[in-house]
């Protein structure tokens, strides 16, 4: 009969501290990112008598979804929140909500292209105590792709953030998003008269 083996007693506490100390070695992984939207979407307020083929395209900076800001005097450095992104590219976010915002024209209503290119946004610090939303855009409407230009407008907004925070920027910035599409909207409205 073979004898059960019995390990010392400093074998069994090095085995221990070993065994531990290797628990400590394995990265923990990150928290998940937290998600922002831009909240409740609105109802359908504006009928075109022409149905938009609507693109809307952003730089793959600007794209990727995270949530960025800008410190005084940083003109040329653009950073990002660690832990927070958009939910989906914030070209696909404007897109969501133009939609949203233009209720369907009637059957036989003309395609005309809308392209939209969102060329800005950010949080931007005045100060320590002082930021602001800033988005810009560019909006051309075509009668068909390729087509000749029937108008074109950019639009800037700056919306005051209420804490030079995240938190603030995010709701800025989703205020200022939801605003740019309606202001759109409201401007396409305006081109009724535009013949193609």
């Amino acid at each position: 009969m073979r004898k059960p083996v019995i390990f010392p007693r400093t074998l069994t506490l090095a085995l221990l501290a070993f065994t531990l100390a290797a628990c400590q070695l394995v990265p923990e992984r990150p928290p998940a990112p937290v998600l922002h939207d831009l909240g409740t979407a609105p109802a359908a307020s504006l009928t075109l008598p022409w149905r938009p083929q609507l693109q809307v395209t952003a730089p793959p900076w600007l794209d990727g979804g995270a949530v960025h800001y800008r410190l005084p005097g940083s003109a040329t450095q653009l950073a990002a929140y660690r832990g927070h992104r958009w939910a989906a590219p914030p070209s696909q976010l404007l897109a969501q909500r133009l939609q949203f915002l233009l209720a369907p024209p009637p059957p036989a209503a003309p395609v005309r292209a809308l392209e939209v290119d969102l060329q800005g946004f950010e949080q931007r610090f005045q100060s320590v105590s002082g930021a602001e939303a800033v988005l810009t855009a560019r909006v051309t409407l075509f009668e068909r792709r390729g087509a000749a230009v029937l108008a074109s407008r950019d639009f800037t907004l700056a919306v005051p953030c209420v804490s030079p925070d995240v938190d603030g920027g995010v709701a800025a910035l989703a205020e200022g998003m939801a605003t740019l599409a309606l202001n759109i909207a409201q401007w396409l409205a305006t081109t009724d008269s535009v013949s193609p």
